[in-house]
C-alpha cells in the first residue's frame, strides 16, 4: 500500500465515523469502498464492525469485481456487488457507500419520492428508487441493476432497505449521503403536516441546484463535520467554536 492510498483510505475511515455520527450507522451493517488506484478492483470496509469503529487504512479489505478479496485483515461484506457494479458502470465515481439512515429508509417507501420542502431536496436533480425483493443484493445481476436504477445521479433509493450513494471524492461522496438523510428528514416531517404545500418550479430547483451543489460548499461542509467529529471525539462538542 502506498503511502498516497493509505493517506486516502484513513481518510474513507474520518468518512465511515462521520456517517455514524450523523444517524447512518447501524449496527456493523454499512459500507463504503474507495476504488483501486491500480485497478484490481476497490477498497471495501471490513466487514463485522460497525462504521463508527472503523479508525485507519487497516479496517479496509481489496475485493476485485468477481468479488475476490485480494489484500487486507477481517472479512469482505457480502454485498460486495453494489460496488462492484456502480464502480463499473460510472467511471467518474471514486467512492460508493451503502448505508441504511432511517429517514432515507423510510421514504423509500413512499410513492411520490423527495420532494422539496426545503433547500436540502435541491441538493439532488432527482433520486430515483430502485426495488428488490432480497433483503441482501448479493449477485452481480442486482448490482448491475441497482447502477441502473441510480443512472447518472449520485444517490439512489432502496425501496424498503435503505440507500446507495456516491461521489467523485470521498468528500463529495460523504456530503451526498448526509445531505440526502437531512432531506428525507425534513421530507418525513413535512409530509405529516396538515395543510396545503407550494413547491417550486423544475426550472427554480434547477437554478437553486446550481447554486447550493458548489464544489466549495461541498470542502466546507466536509471540514464542518470534520472538525464536529473531533468534538465529539474529546466529549466537549462545540467548544472550539467559542474559544
Amino acid at each position: 500500500m502506498t503511502p498516497e492510498l493509505r493517506s486516502q483510505l484513513d481518510r474513507l475511515a474520518r468518512a465511515c465515523r462521520i456517517l455514524e455520527m450523523e444517524g447512518h450507522g447501524d449496527m456493523t451493517l454499512g459500507h463504503l469502498c474507495l476504488r483501486d488506484p491500480q485497478g484490481r478492483g476497490f477498497w471495501l470496509k471490513r466487514n463485522a464492525y460497525g462504521l463508527g469503529e472503523i479508525r485507519s487504512a487497516r479496517d479496509f479489505v481489496l475485493v476485485d469485481h468477481e468479488g475476490q478479496q485480494l489484500e487486507g485483515e477481517g472479512g469482505r461484506h457480502s454485498e460486495w456487488p453494489i460496488h462492484s457494479q456502480i464502480l463499473l458502470a460510472r467511471p467518474d465515481v471514486e467512492v460508493v457507500a451503502h448505508t441504511h439512515p432511517p429517514h432515507a429508509s423510510v421514504l423509500s417507501s413512499f410513492a411520490d419520492g423527495l420532494q422539496p420542502f426545503t433547500l436540502d431536496a435541491d441538493y439532488f436533480t432527482a433520486v430515483p428508487c430502485h426495488r428488490d425483493d432480497s433483503a441482501l443484493l448479493r449477485t452481480k445481476e442486482q448490482g448491475r441493476a441497482l447502477a441502473q436504477a441510480l443512472g447518472p445521479h449520485y444517490a439512489v433509493l432502496m425501496a424498503n432497505h435503505g440507500v446507495a450513494f456516491c461521489g467523485t471524492s470521498i468528500e463529495h461522496a460523504t456530503c451526498i449521503g448526509l445531505f440526502l438523510e437531512r432531506a428525507a428528514r425534513l421530507h418525513v416531517l413535512g409530509s405529516g403536516l396538515q395543510g396545503r404545500t407550494f413547491f417550486p418550479d423544475a426550472s427554480a430547483r434547477a437554478l437553486r441546484h446550481g447554486q447550493i451543489m458548489a464544489p466549495i460548499h461541498i470542502e466546507h461542509c466536509w471540514n464542518y463535520f470534520s472538525r464536529k467529529l473531533d468534538w465529539v471525539a474529546v466529549g466537549r462538542p462545540g467548544d472550539r467554536l467559542y474559544s
